[in-house]
């Protein structure tokens, strides 16, 4: 039998098939609807000035609720860069330990000037015991809700100095 093409074309083409055929992996998030009871969730945010700049955001969380088992906890800040696209400001994992009392807490910092746009996204792969089949459920929780908890930040005065003649 007389083939046609060259054993270095027949190489490139099943490589440049087998690399259009894959797609890279896009995680797919669906988001919950507002929820006046925060899905059953029991959790605590404080939010404390780190300096002049930045602010500690500590999560503490005491009960899951109805988003049992949560995958992970994420503090976010998005900007618009246009209609329909975001872009992240600020996305920083937030890792929870257990403490003493059985509740979970994190912390993470962030700049100040993002506070207002910055949330607490919550991603759990089950709602109300019923395994989400299409992706994850993302429920976010706004920062701006615990802001009249920060005092604002005043710099520090330079320390006194004395001198010895």
């Amino acid at each position: 039998m007389n083939n046609r093409f060259s054993q270095l074309t027949t190489g490139l083409t099943i490589f440049a098939a087998i690399a259009l055929s894959t797609s890279v992996a896009s995680a797919v998030f669906f988001p919950l609807g507002p929820s006046k009871d925060d899905w059953g969730m029991k959790y605590d945010v404080q939010l404390t000035a780190a300096g002049a700049q930045h602010v500690n955001v500590v999560f503490k969380l005491t009960n899951e609720g109805r988003l049992k088992p949560i995958h992970s906890f994420t503090l976010v800040a998005l900007r618009q860069v246009s209609p329909g696209t975001y872009a992240y400001d600020a996305k920083l994992p937030i890792e929870l330990k257990t403490t003493a009392d059985g509740s979970r807490v994190g912390q993470v910092q962030i700049r100040r000037e993002l506070l207002d746009k910055a949330m607490i996204r919550v991603l759990t792969f089950s709602v109300d015991g019923k395994r989400q089949t299409s992706g994850a459920a993302l429920y976010n929780l706004p920062l701006n809700k615990f802001m009249n908890q920060l005092a604002p930040a005043t710099l520090a005065a330079p320390p006194a100095t004395s001198s010895v003649k």
